[in-house]
């Protein structure tokens, strides 16, 4: 299934939907976007389980600081997509709609390019191993946090996990597909720029424009409506990286003072590395988007041709954000892949340091 068909693009939704973050679904068939009353009660259900759930485990584990770190970052994560579910549903569908519009209206068929197409299918790769290691293996590892009520636990678990990771989805596809009509925008621009035999390049030129304009308006409203799920995910990642990395300390300087199978021992390694990369290709396609936009403006100012027009559109451009911003604070790229990963690292050291002595041997 391709990333730009409609049967792509209804599967995500009722993937999303079935998670309880959108009451509504694309139907491939009618072509539009549909919500019942059915749904809404599913998601009503939904929510209602998720609440319970993470009462239930902030009770289980009192007295654990890293489980109540744990839940209180998915706990977060959790109530901002509750938000968007029932706040923001709207907006959210608005901006999904545009995004289909804009692909099914002028991009139907045109490649993506290899770039785009080895990104997407890295990070489906890794969302299916992710969707593997938390529903077969990471039961076993809960197993020895939370023994008590462990069927209830992981049912908790799953639940939460799920959420954040059909949020994650939804995130990068919506991302993904921008930077996708940006490219095929760029490709136009420049194919009118270079090719001097073209009848009817103003006009050719303003349609670009035109179509460009709606992609920035879309980058805003993707930059808002997601701002606050996104930092919060941010954070469950970060903790992760800090308690799979402490674990990895004391398997490396005291093995002794863990006890973990050799199996459980592989799988806190695979998991801090899976994390890691899950990072990277999140915010890699963001910076792919900054490498699009810098695109946009050498091929606007390498061009003698159309100056006013050119000129105006180019004034609009520089007033847009350069990259991928949420909540207006910082951006979303490379550097805070790295960023996280050197402050998880610290954090990871410094807990160490705390338990020295109970650790050492």
């Amino acid at each position: 299934m391709r990333p730009t068909n409609s049967q792509f693009y209804s599967a995500l939704t009722k993937f999303t939907a079935l998670n309880g973050l959108n009451t509504y679904y694309f139907n491939s068939k009618r072509n539009k976007f549909c919500g019942t009353w059915k749904l809404k009660m599913y998601c009503l259900i939904h929510h209602v389980l998720c609440v319970l759930a993470l009462g239930h485990m902030f009770y289980d584990s009192a007295g654990s600081m890293r489980l109540n770190v744990t839940i209180l970052t998915l706990g977060g994560t959790t109530v901002f997509c509750m938000q968007s579910c029932w706040e923001k549903s709207q907006r959210l569908r608005k901006l999904a709609n545009g995004l289909i519009q804009m692909e099914q209206k002028y991009f139907t068929g045109k490649p993506s390019g290899s770039t785009l197409k080895n990104r997407f299918y890295m990070k489906m790769l890794f969302v299916v191993v992710t969707l593997i290691r938390i529903h077969i293996f990471y039961p076993i590892y809960l197993n020895r946090l939370l023994p008590e009520h462990l069927y209830l636990n992981v049912g908790s678990c799953w639940l939460l996990y799920n959420m954040m990771l059909a949020a994650v989805i939804g995130f990068y596809c919506s991302l993904w597909q921008i930077c996708r009509i940006h490219k095929l925008i760029n490709d136009q621009m420049t194919l009118i720029l270079t090719k001097s035999r073209q009848r009817n390049r103003l006009r050719k030129m303003a349609h670009c424009l035109k179509l460009y304009s709606k992609v920035l308006e879309l980058c805003d409203q993707f930059n808002y409506e997601y701002g606050h799920v996104s930092v919060c995910v941010l954070a469950c990642k970060s903790w992760f990286q800090i308690t799979y990395g402490y674990e990895i300390f004391q398997i490396v300087a005291a093995p002794k003072s863990l006890d973990l199978s050799l199996s459980m021992r592989v799988f806190v390694v695979f998991s801090y590395i899976l994390d890691a990369l899950n990072l990277f290709f999140g915010t890699d396609i963001a910076e792919l988007f900054a490498t699009l936009r810098a695109d946009s403006r050498r091929i606007l100012r390498e061009t003698y041709r159309m100056d006013r027009l050119l000129s105006m559109f180019t004034l609009k451009l520089a007033m847009h954000p350069k990259r991928v911003f949420l909540l207006n604070l910082f951006s979303f790229d490379r550097k805070l892949t790295l960023a996280l990963i050197a402050k998880s690292t610290l954090y990871t050291i410094c807990w160490l340091q705390g338990d020295y002595k109970k650790l050492k041997p």
